[in-house]
Order: C-alpha cells, then structure tokens, then sequence
C-alpha cells in the first residue's frame, strides 16, 4: 500500500481556526462578565476554565462530546465558586487567588 501524499494546508485554515477560539472565548468573556459584574473577575475565570481544558488528560478531552458545551458548563461552575467563596473579590476586587 502507497501512503497518500501529504495535501497542504488550505491558506485559509489557521485564520479560521483562529477566528473560531476567538470567537469562543469572548462568549465565554461575555457570560463570565454577566454573571460576575467585573471585567477582571471574568478575565480570571475564562482562564481558569481553559487551565482546567489544557491540563485535563487528552483521552478525556476525546471523550467530551461537544467542548465549547464542556467549557461553558465549567465556567458556570468557576463563577458560582467565585462568587460562593466571596461576593466581593467576585466583583472585581483581586478574585485572581480565590481558585
């Protein structure tokens, strides 16, 4: 069996993809922002979301089923723990050490 040629990239596939993480993280953003009521606090727990996605094992990144639905849920879960453990640092006041 010959293997296949390797066929080049489209010239416009990492725009896309780029465009497409962009587009993902400022909903996440967005909804962060709505449930916290600070820009900081909500900048915090997107990336807390992500550290949660990127360290997870890769074999149980192949398990989730649709991972934008994934990191929604577990920033829901991120800002509810923010704003459980202290209202206030929720709202912008240095929530940077509350995870």
């Amino acid at each position: 069996m010959v293997p296949e040629p390797l066929r080049p990239l489209r010239s416009n596939a990492l725009p896309s993809a780029f465009c497409v993480v962009v587009a993902e993280r400022r909903l996440l953003k967005n909804l962060a922002y709505h449930l916290l009521g600070s820009v900081d606090a909500a900048e915090h727990a997107v990336q807390a979301t992500y550290t949660v996605w990127y360290t997870m094992p890769d074999h149980k990144q192949d398990g989730v089923e649709s991972p934008f639905t994934w990191l929604l849920g577990m920033l829901v879960q991120i800002c509810i723990g923010l704003l459980e453990s202290s209202p206030t640092q929720a709202a912008g006041h240095n929530a940077a050490h509350v995870l």
